[in-house]
């Protein structure tokens, strides 16, 4: 049996974002993962809320759902964080719109970006977390098959 959904659509976002210019591979499959000085700057990538809706009556119905994929953009908290964050966003942004279809989604799209400070002195982090909404459909007794 396969993945859930939700785990394959994750891990086809991390392999998207694997390799960018400012992240390299400093991507992470967890919104727990501490970032240390090593890890940044540096991407957290988990799925949140979803949000389903039955589009057959049948005994197995097709469900619709949007799906929040959350990329965290991590840099250390200085007087760059803004700028580095800035473009780890806008390669996010790319490389997910090169992706639409990842894992069976039917449609990918950004819906906001929150900025935040996590941490104090000098573990304080600059956060900018990116909320996409992945489109996908399957039947309710079958989440691990995209239809």
């Amino acid at each position: 049996m396969a993945d859930h959904l939700r785990k394959q659509i994750r891990a086809a976002a991390v392999t998207a974002l694997t390799g960018l210019t400012t992240s390299e591979g400093r991507v992470y499959d967890s919104k727990y993962y501490p970032m240390q000085d090593t890890d940044l700057p540096g991407l957290r990538v988990y799925t949140n809320d979803q949000a389903i809706e039955q589009e057959t009556i049948v005994a197995n119905p097709l469900e619709a759902s949007i799906l929040q994929l959350e990329v965290e953009c991590c840099a250390k908290a200085n007087t760059s964080a803004d700028d580095t964050l800035d473009q780890m966003a806008k390669e996010v942004q790319i490389a997910l719109a090169g992706v639409q279809t990842m894992a069976g989604a039917k449609h990918v799209h950004i819906r906001s970006m929150e900025a935040e400070r996590a941490g104090e002195g000098e573990k304080a982090l600059g956060v900018l977390r990116l909320t996409f909404e992945v489109l996908f459909k399957s039947a309710q007794n079958a989440p691990d098959v995209a239809t």
